[in-house]
């Protein structure tokens, strides 16, 4: 009988479990640099090491293998005292990471992962066998830490330096406990997240049948239904939340080497590592915080010696927080850097003609500040070698409103900078408000809604050339139906659904409120999704096709 086993079933679980252990061996490294003295991120980049090079062995990818088994000899030194902690053991082992990060690249295109290690394995060899002076040995008996770490092995299950053991074949026992967490591929997530969004929008249809019929028993039913569709909508939706920590913990690394590079002293904070994300919209976001982890540190963050002429700390703070707000998450980068003034923001617009003097003059300094969001706009004269590559700011812009969340930019000129994303949580069900315009129906998305109002004879005034609705502030107002040019509208001011667009609010008029619906937001195919105002559709439970307001860009 064949007992041989394919391990290419595996392959699949190895790349993920290799990528968090490769971002975990990222994390420990920075803090070893930033604290040397300190053995916990030593013993951890060590169990790292370990547990890579066997899945890499039992694998069969040999380099990978071999790479981490190297790194595991040199470790284990360190950790025992027999070598020294020194600056440039941080670029050695760095460099470890890159190697075995592009050979998992290449393992992921199809390939083995094999590279060439001769350069990088004469080198830790040449770390290991440096004479250290003044550096007694240190016998594993005496070692607390050695001791502790090995521990540590033993319940995680790494063993004592010893080789992965190869998989158990099938009918062989499993672990006396069966685990509390199992991996499940992203698409049967999908599968049933589309499942959810038709039982949504099946419900909407039996809601539009009680309403009609009125019946008792069916209105009784539908509202037990509705509560176990929340409940196993919002279970669904945990199980696609992902911790914003699998997006943040690449970038200390990258802050780190782009610092040098610059020749700049600075520390990243990062805050909220634990608040979670739909993971299809953490994806997306990615690139733009990378763009703005780069502006931070080639626009924002002065030389040390231009800030201590400033009077600043010459080690200056890039942040990275997330929060939570209402249904919403807060992503923010901010430095304490130059910061930016919204006047020669505006300026430069002019001179490049961009915007009028006239529209300048019309535009607060937040509007000022969003000029930088412009496809043709910079305010350098070339292109530098950190911020002129990846994505720029409008693109930065563009993502986060496609993803029906918003950006803000807050800047004081010496200060700092703080660019702000408003994210929802999930895309693939939210709340909308269902308005009338004219004969036509459309979906404002709940999380811009501040208030809705009927207007009422004289709340509504002319000021300058815009009209106002008189509240407990004065807010400017438009017409939907003007704005969208929808066919046979009457133009009467009945409703006003008060929406924040950045850092203000406006005035939606529109006809009837036709009440709060959980909707399924489908993409616009072709040119429709192109269509400035317009973040998607969704159908109702008749059978209606809705279109969702993108408000963020409907009256930009």
């Amino acid at each position: 009988m064949d007992t041989t086993i394919d391990m290419s079933q595996f392959k699949e679980l190895f790349i993920e479990e290799a990528q968090e252990h490769l971002q975990n061996l990222n994390r420990a490294m920075l803090q070893l640099e930033k604290d040397p003295a300190n053995p916990e991120p030593l013993n951890e980049i060590f169990r790292l090491a370990h547990t890579i090079k066997g899945m890499a062995a039992t694998m069969g990818y040999d380099d990978m293998a071999h790479l981490a088994h190297s790194m595991e000899d040199l470790l284990d030194e360190l950790r025992q005292g027999k070598l020294e902690v020194r600056p440039e053991l941080f670029d050695l082992l760095f460099e470890c990471l890159d190697l075995l990060e592009a050979m998992l690249d290449d393992i992921i295109a199809g390939g083995e992962g094999h590279i060439e290690l001769k350069g990088i394995v004469d080198k830790l060899e040449a770390y290991r066998t440096q004479v250290e002076e003044g550096i007694p040995e240190v016998e594993e008996q005496e070692g607390v830490e050695v001791k502790e770490a090995e521990e540590a092995e033993e319940q995680e299950g790494v063993g004592e330096r010893e080789e992965a053991p190869e998989p158990r074949p099938p009918g062989a026992l499993a672990e006396p406990k069966l685990p509390k967490w199992v991996r499940i591929n992203v698409k049967h997530l999908d599968s049933l997240m589309t499942l959810v969004e038709e039982l949504v929008i099946n419900r909407s249809w039996l809601n539009r049948i009680q309403a009609h019929y009125d019946i008792p028993e069916l209105k009784e039913a539908l509202e037990q239904h509705g509560r176990i569709l929340a409940n196993l909508r919002d279970t669904v939706l945990n199980a696609r939340m992902v911790p914003v920590a699998r997006i943040f913990d690449r970038f200390p690394r990258m802050v780190r080497d782009l610092l040098r590079e610059e020749g700049k002293e600075a520390e990243l904070v990062i805050e909220g590592r634990e608040i979670e994300l739909d993971r299809s919209i953490l994806e997306e976001i990615a690139d733009p915080l990378v763009h703005l982890l780069r502006n931070a540190v080639d626009h924002g963050i002065e030389p040390p010696e231009e800030r201590e002429k400033a009077g600043k700390p010459r080690v200056g703070t890039i942040r990275l927080a997330a929060f939570r707000e209402r249904d919403q998450v807060i992503i923010e980068v901010s430095d304490d850097g130059r910061g930016m003034d919204p006047e020669k923001i505006a300026e430069t617009a002019v001179a490049r003609g961009l915007v009028t003097l006239e529209e300048v003059g019309e535009m607060s300094q937040q509007e000022k500040l969003m000029l930088i969001c412009h496809p043709q706009f910079s305010m350098t004269a070339g292109v530098t070698q950190v911020s002129g590559r990846g994505v720029g700011m409008d693109v930065v812009r563009r993502t986060v409103e496609s993803l029906h969340g918003s950006l803000e930019i807050i800047s004081i000129p010496g200060m700092g900078s703080t660019f702000r994303l408003r994210l929802p949580l999930t895309l693939a069900i939210i709340k909308a408000l269902l308005v009338q315009v004219g004969p036509e129906t459309y979906a404002i998305p709940s999380s811009y809604i501040e208030r809705t109002v009927a207007a009422e004879p004289g709340q509504i005034k002319p000021i300058q050339r815009h009209k106002v609705i008189m509240l407990d502030e004065t807010i400017p107002i438009f017409r939907l139906g003007e704005v969208l040019q929808v066919p046979r509208y009457s133009g009467d001011a009945r409703y006003v659904v008060v929406v924040r667009k950045n850092q203000h609010k406006v005035g939606l008029v529109v006809d009837s409120l036709l009440g709060q619906e959980d909707i399924v937001i489908k993409s616009l195919p072709g040119f429709l999704g192109r269509i400035k105002g317009l973040a998607g559709a969704t159908i109702l439970g008749g059978g209606e096709v809705v279109l969702i307001l993108d408000v963020p860009n409907l009256l930009s």
